[in-house]
C-alpha cells in the first residue's frame, strides 16, 4: 500500500508547515508576483481557503526567511532577500463583538506589535498609536513596513443583522486603518484579506490605490487547490486514499471533483479549483466528508438564512452582471454577493456580449459543489422547516436509490409530511416542490430544479443509478394530469440519451390533507 503523506490539518502557520514537514501546495511564485506588481492588494476569499497560511507566507518571504523557501518556486525568482519589518496582525477572532471588546482586541493588536518591536505606545487613541508606530519602526529600521491584514471583515460579519452596532464598529475600525492613506513614505506592501468587502471602511475609501485582485484571472489559484496541483502535489495522497478504499484512482479523481471542486474566482475560469480545508481533510482522514461546512458555518450565513428566507433552488441557477458579485455586502438587501463572496455560490458560466461602443456581461452562478449543495440543503432543512434529520426517510432513499424502490420512498415521504409543522407549511406548489428538491439535496442526490426542456420546464430531474426520473408535482390537481403534462410537454425525450431508462413520476399533494395523496409511475422504453 502507498505511503501515507503527512497533512497540516493543525497547522495555519508557512513555518510549521516547512519545519513540521507537510505537505506545502506551492504558491510562491504567485507570491513573488504580487508583492513585485502591486503595493497595496485586497484579497477575498471564502473561509478555511488558505488566507492565513497566505499571509504567513508572505510574513516570512519580507522578513527573509530564506532557509524555509529551499526548493520552492521563489528560491529561483528572488535574488536579494531583503529583510523588512512586518506587522503581521489578524480578525479572525472577533466573536460576539462589542464596542468595548473590539477595542480591546485593537489594544491587544497594538500591545504585542509594540512589544515586538521594543516600543512604547504614543497615543491612547488607535489611529495615532498605529500611525506613529509605523513610523517609528520605519525609522528605528531604516526599512520600508510590511502591514499584513487577514480577515479584517470578521467584526463587521459577527454583527451584519445589528445595523446600529455595525456603525458604530465601523467607525472604530475605520479610526484605526485611516493612518494608511498618509503613511505611503514608510510602507513597502499593504496586504488585506476577507471573506467579503465592505465599502464603508476606510481602508477602501483612503486606499484608492488598493489593488482588488480577488477576480482577477492571474490570482485565481493564489488560494485553493488546483485540478493541476492535485494530480501532481497530491497525487500520492490521492493514490494512499484509493488503495485505503479500495476504490481505483479515476474513481478517487472523479469524487474529489464532485464534492470538493468547481470554484472559479475570475471570468475567464482558467483554473478548476477545489476547496482546499476539505481536500486535505479527507485525504487526512482517508474518508469523503462535507469538512468545511461541519468546521464552523459563518452565523452570518445562519442570519441571512433567516432573514431571506432562502429557498434551495432559488440559488440553483443566478444569471447576473458583474456590479452583483463584487457588490459590497453592508445593510444587505440582495443575498447574492454575500452568498458569491463567501464560496456558496461560484461562477459557472461567463458571456461577453459587444455592443457598440460597450460590453454586455453575464454572469451565470450556482453552487460550486457536491459539499456545498448538500450542506445548504441541510442548514435549510433545519431552518426553513423546522425538521431535524429523519433517519427512516433517509432509509427510505437509501432504499430507492439501491433497489429502485419509489414506493417506499414515497410512504416514508408521507410519513415525514403528517408530522411537518403546521405552521410552516404554505400550502402551495411551490413549498412542496422545493421541500422535496431540499430534503433530495441534502441526501446527495442528483437532482435538478426546473429543467428546461424545449417545450418547457420540468419540476425536477433526479437521476439515479437504475433510470432517470422526470418529476411533476401537482397541487389539489391529479397525478394523471402530471403526467399527461410530462407527455404533453415531452420532458422525457430530453434525457432519453445518457444511457439510461426514463421514467415518469408524478407526485399529488393535497391542501386538505397537507400531504401525497396519490402518486404514479411510468417507465419509457
Amino acid at each position: 500500500m502507498s505511503e501515507k503523506l503527512k497533512y497540516p490539518v493543525d497547522k495555519q502557520t508557512f513555518e510549521k508547515i516547512i519545519n513540521g514537514g507537510c505537505v506545502y501546495v506551492d504558491k510562491t511564485d504567485l507570491v513573488y508576483k504580487l508583492t513585485h506588481d502591486y503595493d497595496y492588494v485586497f484579497l477575498s476569499r471564502p473561509l478555511r481557503f488558505g488566507k492565513s497560511v497566505l499571509c504567513s507566507t508572505l510574513k516570512e518571504y519580507f522578513e527573509g526567511n530564506r532557509d524555509l523557501f529551499w526548493g520552492l518556486k521563489i528560491e529561483q525568482l528572488e535574488k536579494d532577500w531583503t529583510k523588512y519589518p512586518v506587522l503581521h496582525f489578524s480578525f479572525a477572532k472577533a466573536k460576539d463583538v462589542t464596542i468595548k471588546s473590539i477595542n480591546l482586541i485593537i489594544d491587544n493588536i497594538l500591545d504585542d506589535l509594540e512589544s515586538q518591536f521594543g516600543l512604547t505606545a504614543a497615543s491612547d487613541d488607535c489611529g495615532v498609536r498605529f500611525s506613529q508606530l509605523i513610523k517609528n519602526i520605519n525609522k528605528k529600521t531604516s526599512q520600508k513596513v510590511v502591514i499584513i491584514i487577514d480577515e479584517y471583515d470578521a467584526p463587521m460579519l459577527d454583527t451584519i443583522d445589528n445595523d446600529e452596532l455595525q456603525e458604530k464598529i465601523r467607525a472604530v475600525q475605520n479610526k484605526f486603518f485611516a493612518p494608511l492613506k498618509d503613511l505611503d513614505p514608510q510602507i513597502r506592501f499593504v496586504f488585506l484579506t476577507g471573506i467579503t468587502k465592505f465599502s464603508q471602511m476606510s481602508i477602501f475609501s483612503a486606499l484608492n490605490n488598493l489593488q482588488d485582485i480577488s477576480l482577477m484571472p492571474e490570482y485565481e489559484a493564489l488560494c485553493g487547490i488546483s485540478q493541476d496541483e492535485l494530480l501532481t502535489t497530491l497525487k500520492p495522497g490521492l493514490e494512499h486514499f484509493a488503495d485505503t478504499n479500495n476504490f481505483t484512482l479515476d474513481l478517487t479523481v472523479k469524487l474529489f471533483k464532485s464534492k470538493y471542486n468547481g470554484y472559479h474566482f475570475s471570468h475567464k475560469m482558467q483554473q478548476d479549483i477545489f476547496n482546499p480545508f476539505s481536500v486535505i481533510k479527507a485525504l487526512n482522514e482517508n474518508r469523503l466528508n462535507n469538512y468545511w461546512f461541519s468546521s464552523g458555518t459563518p452565523s452570518a450565513l445562519l442570519k441571512l438564512i433567516k432573514k431571506f428566507r432562502v429557498e434551495m433552488f432559488d440559488y440553483e441557477r443566478i444569471e447576473c452582471d458583474a456590479t452583483r458579485i463584487d457588490e459590497p455586502v453592508e445593510k444587505v438587501t440582495d443575498l447574492v454577493p454575500f452568498l458569491f463572496q463567501s464560496g456558496y455560490l461560484t461562477i459557472k458560466d461567463y458571456r461577453a456580449d459587444v455592443q457598440e461602443e460597450d460590453i454586455l456581461e453575464t454572469y451565470t452562478l450556482g453552487y460550486p459543489n457536491g459539499e456545498v449543495r448538500t450542506s445548504i440543503a441541510k442548514i435549510l432543512f433545519k431552518h426553513n422547516y423546522n425538521a431535524v434529520e429523519n433517519i427512516p426517510l433517509r432509509d427510505a432513499y437509501v432504499a430507492f436509490r439501491r433497489n429502485d424502490d419509489v414506493a417506499a420512498f414515497i410512504e416514508a415521504l408521507k410519513k415525514f409530511f403528517r408530522k411537518f409543522p403546521y405552521s410552516l407549511n404554505n400550502m402551495n406548489e411551490r413549498h412542496y416542490h422545493s421541500l422535496l428538491y431540499t430534503i433530495l439535496t441534502s441526501y446527495g442526490a442528483d437532482v435538478q430544479a426546473n429543467v428546461e426542456t424545449a417545450l418547457g420546464k420540468s419540476d425536477l430531474l433526479l437521476r439515479m443509478p437504475q433510470k432517470n426520473y422526470v418529476i411533476e408535482l401537482k397541487y389539489d390537481r391529479s397525478a394523471k394530469s402530471a403526467l399527461a403534462q410530462i407527455d404533453d410537454r415531452d420532458y422525457y425525450s430530453a434525457f432519453l440519451d445518457e444511457d439510461k431508462p426514463v421514467a415518469k413520476l408524478a407526485i399529488k399533494f393535497s391542501s386538505e390533507e397537507r400531504n401525497i395523496v396519490d402518486f404514479k409511475v411510468e417507465e419509457e422504453k
